[in-house]
């Protein structure tokens, strides 16, 4: 009895494994959800930022489909897939050159509007920034594997501000704030790194290399 209910179990992991790999492969790419998805969370940010609104500023990251093109470079690089690497990354630089575009022309047209910070600041403890993205990218690339905690995605996307700084950048560079613009831009590399190391790590531990080559193996 414990056989059997091993051997589904096993299955249930395998099925879950590729489940995930097809999931990130098809959300981190070109399509009119993403690029949909994409320009409304800019919309957020800027409002948010402009506003001074920390409600509106979170809900640009829960919008925001920036996290899983970068599980998605996570998972190349863990199966060492180079292909899938540059096509994400190269999905991923462009999301981020329309963020930045969306933010300056933002700035130049209404920067007059913008209402002082008060709650929102892209400065603090850089160390403690890389700590609670390696650990929410942990959690991310974990819940894309086992469907039962795959609802924390939304919670990770809050933790883990990508969107916010990425449009803080560009405002920043575009109002002559050089401060603004770089502190922002280091959040959201560093952002970017932790993800990225936790996913891999990840990806590793669970086995999706080996999973992968047998869904690239079955295709063939």
């Amino acid at each position: 009895m414990s056989l059997i209910r091993n051997l589904f179990v096993k299955h249930d992991r395998k099925q879950a494994k590729r489940r995930a790999i097809e999931d990130l492969v098809d959300t981190a790419s070109h399509s009119k959800d993403f690029y949909v998805l994409l320009v409304g969370a800019v919309i957020l940010a800027i409002g948010g930022i402009f506003a001074d609104s920390v409600p509106v500023l979170i809900a640009s990251m829960i919008v925001a489909p920036l996290a899983y093109p970068i599980l998605a470079i996570g998972l190349g690089i863990t199966v060492g897939d180079l292909r899938l690497v540059g096509r994400v990354a190269a999905l991923f630089g462009l999301s981020c050159i329309i963020a930045l575009g969306l933010a300056m022309l933002a700035a130049t047209l209404f920067d007059a509007d913008r209402v002082k910070d008060v709650y929102i600041t892209f400065t603090g403890n850089r160390y403690l920034a890389v700590v609670v993205a390696v650990v929410a990218g942990g959690i991310a690339a974990y819940g894309m594997i086992r469907p039962k905690v795959a609802s924390v995605i939304t919670g990770v996307a809050i933790a883990v501000s990508l969107m916010p700084p990425l449009v803080a950048t560009g405002i920043g560079y575009a109002s002559g704030d050089r401060v603004l613009a770089a502190d922002a831009a280091i959040l959201f590399l560093l952002n970017i790194v932790g993800i990225l190391l936790a996913s891999i790590a990840v990806f590793t531990i669970l086995g999706m290399r080996g999973e992968y080559k047998r869904m690239k193996r079955f295709k063939k």
